[in-house]
């Protein structure tokens, strides 16, 4: 099982409510954009801007190109709701607790949080979020993903939309006769690419720093920050980033192997020749219609992103911007979503796997949680190492973290922090899996956490007073900071002698 199969496939994990303003305001805040004037809404010291459109609605003729700018408009446009989700595949993969959202191919909105009063002499740092969802569900919208919090502590907060699936990631032989020079196919990350442009160009206007931006997201958002990071086409258009959970993104497809997948689905529609008219004529529904899988993930196209993950950083072609990456203690819980993915990673390892799942084992117990544990590793936790390795090796700031914190209400029921835990703490207030709240130790670890990420927006070192020193990481020594029960603690050479034995068994020489 490859991370581009697990990030493909991973369903139903990262989507909750619905986020709506609590209180608002009669006449509420204004501020003039290149496209007109936005009114968005104020309360609890927190002024909101949501459903601002970034780009043009990408349907009809515009369904499968890059995203084209956003229509002006006269008078004042409220930005009082958030924006339709993405078009995504509500049955398979069914969104959270009580996320009613519309979806629409119409999605191409943003959210922005701010602090009321913001000084015109002193802009803030702007913090990019990035939702996950394996790149075929998720929105802005997510009430854990609402930034009021983060913005409290001086700070400005973006979320965006992005296309998904097969809207997000196409292409066909006549899209390369249409789009002839022009970046296509990954019209998901190209999305995030216009969104980014649309921050520089308008966040002065809400007393944010253009020249501070930091883009952070988790799982296919943390992907999606990988990407952003070695894209020619992201360059200069943020100063920092903070992948949690990206796993590894290698062995991406190319763009022979996407027209492929992309043709034979459209000849399974009863569609000769990928005949683009008739495809962008398909209902919305019938794009939706499995499997999504094979198209999903983002393929190398040779301008978005010309190689995988992990050969662009060894290449040195990733921006040279401070770097924050990190996983949690407990990522084998997306292993519920993929049957044969633990036999698949032994039997990768062949030769090598006794040995190695004798190191992940823990008195008294069997094979099954060993390999497990390892897999859970294998896929994100030693992604995140080689990439602080290769980063850190060409001179280049970089802070690793390891996430074990489990809210204590919560502790009994699970052997670790899963896949996307940490992101109620990064946002600083209570997600649907601690909806009965926090304790005061939950809380003061919420708030350390943002803390440490927003000095990290705010300067590109994420220490601040009052806290653990958290030490870049160096090639010499394995350096992270682990958020554990007892608090954040620096460890030095991390797990060193299992995650070297899973790398060269996976990636050694032959």
């Amino acid at each position: 099982m490859t991370l581009r199969s697990l990030m493909a496939t991973l369903a139903g994990l990262l989507l909750a409510a619905t986020y709506t303003p609590v209180c608002a305001a009669e006449e509420g805040p204004k501020v003039s954009v290149a496209q007109g004037t936005l009114q968005g809404v104020s309360g609890d010291g927190i002024e909101s801007f949501l459903g601002v459109p970034f780009a043009a609605p990408p349907v009809g003729d515009l369904r499968w190109q890059a995203p084209q700018p956003a229509d002006s408009w006269d008078g004042v446009r409220l930005a009082d709701q958030v924006g339709a989700d993405c078009v995504q595949d509500l049955v398979n993969n069914p969104p959270g607790p009580d996320h009613d959202n519309v979806t629409s191919e119409d999605c191409l909105y943003l959210n922005i949080w701010r602090p009321a009063g913001v000084p015109e002499d002193d802009p803030l740092p702007v913090m990019v979020w990035i939702h996950g969802g394996a790149f075929i569900m998720g929105s802005a919208s997510v009430t854990g993903y609402r930034g009021d919090d983060l913005a409290r502590k001086d700070v400005i907060v973006v979320g965006l939309n992005y296309r998904l699936g097969r809207f997000g990631t196409f292409v066909v032989p006549e899209l390369l006769d249409e789009q002839v020079g022009q970046p296509l196919g990954n019209y998901g990350l190209l999305d995030q690419i216009a969104a980014l442009k649309w921050v520089q160009d308008n966040i002065t206007s809400f007393g944010g720093d253009a020249g501070n931006v930091t883009i952070f997201g988790e799982s296919a958002g943390a992907s999606s920050v990988n990407f952003l990071m070695t894209s020619p086409l992201a360059r200069g258009l943020f100063d920092k980033a903070i992948a949690q959970s990206g796993g590894e993104s290698a062995n991406l497809p190319d763009m022979g192997q996407s027209l492929r997948d992309s043709v034979a689905w459209a000849e399974s529609k009863g569609i000769a020749d990928a005949d683009l008219d008739a495809l962008r004529a398909l209902p919305a529904e019938v794009v939706l219609d499995a499997p999504v899988t094979s198209v999903a993930y983002p393929f190398v196209d040779g301008q978005a992103i010309v190689e995988s993950t992990p050969e662009a950083f060894e290449d040195g072609l990733a921006s040279p911007v401070p770097y924050l990456l990190g996983a949690n203690n407990y990522e084998e819980s997306l292993m519920v979503w993929l049957p044969g993915a633990g036999d698949a990673m032994v039997k990768r390892l062949g030769d090598d796997a006794s040995a190695i799942i004798d190191l992940y084992r823990e008195p008294g117990e069997d094979d099954k949680r060993a390999v497990e544990r390892m897999w859970g590793e294998a896929a994100m936790t030693l992604p995140a190492r080689s990439r602080a390795q290769s980063f850190s090796a060409q001179g280049n700031p970089v802070w690793l973290y390891r996430y074990s914190y489990v809210p204590e209400a919560l502790r009994s029921t699970v052997p670790g922090a899963g896949h996307e835990w940490e992101i109620e703490m990064v946002f600083n207030h209570p997600y649907w899996r601690s909806k009965d709240g926090w304790t005061q130790t939950d809380a003061a670890m919420a708030d350390l956490i943002s803390d440490y990420w927003v000095s990290f927006a705010r300067t590109g070192n994420p220490n601040h007073s009052d806290a653990p020193e958290w030490q870049p990481y160096t090639p010499d020594q394995d350096q992270l900071m682990e958020f554990t029960p007892d608090g954040a603690v620096l460890q030095t050479d991390f797990a060193k002698e299992r995650l070297d034995a899973l790398e060269e068994a996976l990636f050694g020489e032959d």
